[in-house]
């Protein structure tokens, strides 16, 4: 009988080990991390139909210096906005196009049509966007020019209504990436306030933003729980 119960007590002791083990895993996987946001639900873009923009790479002269609401000039990190008050109406901020709804659609300037998806937003925590491009005229993807800088040059994150409030210091210069022809990561960001935010992604940035140059720009609203 010795043998018997000592099988007996053993096998006891691994139920016992398992179930400690199953409890503390079980708890773990519960961790609840809460809602992510994302891209702000409305009627799909439509403010290209028609011919769209031709670019001429040969209008690429110059540097641009777009310091419009929420924006600041390649190198400045002070946070100021230099076109005043964004427009509250979430639909459009001074020097710029209508913020899009969505996750997908045409620059302001009609030249690119553009998607973007990104890690789970979450308030106060890292999050890397992913921006797909091409050219509305070719349907080709975006590459580098020239100079060989690639096209995602800038990225601008902020509150609509507050045009100042750009979020950590960390959100003035992101790393940005080429991924693929046509495909840019960025991040981190971060957003430390709950609500709506606008990310504005620049194109070819280095060119005039003229009719026909490179430069573009196409900005989307982003919903933080």
């Amino acid at each position: 009988m010795k043998p018997f119960s000592v099988l007996l007590l053993a096998a006891a002791s691994a139920l016992l080990v398992n179930a400690s083990c199953s409890s503390s895993d079980k708890s773990s996987n519960n961790a609840d991390a809460g809602p992510a946001g994302g891209p702000v639900p409305g009627a799909a873009d439509d403010h290209c139909t028609g011919t769209p923009t031709v670019v001429d790479p040969a209008a690429c002269t110059g540097t641009s210096t777009d310091t419009a609401a929420g924006g600041a000039a390649d190198g400045d990190t002070s946070g100021s906005s230099s076109a005043g008050a964004a427009d509250c109406t979430q639909t459009r901020d001074a020097e710029y196009g209508a913020t899009l709804s969505n996750s997908e659609g045409d620059d302001d300037d009609c030249k690119y049509h553009a998607s973007w998806t990104s890690t789970p937003i979450r308030l106060n925590e890292d999050v890397t966007f992913t921006l797909t491009t091409t050219n509305k005229t070719t349907m080709m993807p975006l590459t580098p020019l020239g100079d060989g800088d690639i096209p995602l040059s800038r990225v601008d994150v902020y509150v609509p209504c507050d045009p100042n409030h750009l979020g950590p210091t960390q959100n003035f210069k992101p790393q940005i990436a080429q991924t693929m022809p046509g495909q840019f990561t960025v991040g981190p960001i971060k957003f430390d306030e709950s609500g709506l935010w606008v990310v504005r992604f620049h194109l070819y940035e280095e060119c005039n933003d003229t009719d026909t140059s490179p430069h573009g720009h196409i900005a989307f609203f982003v919903n933080v729980p």
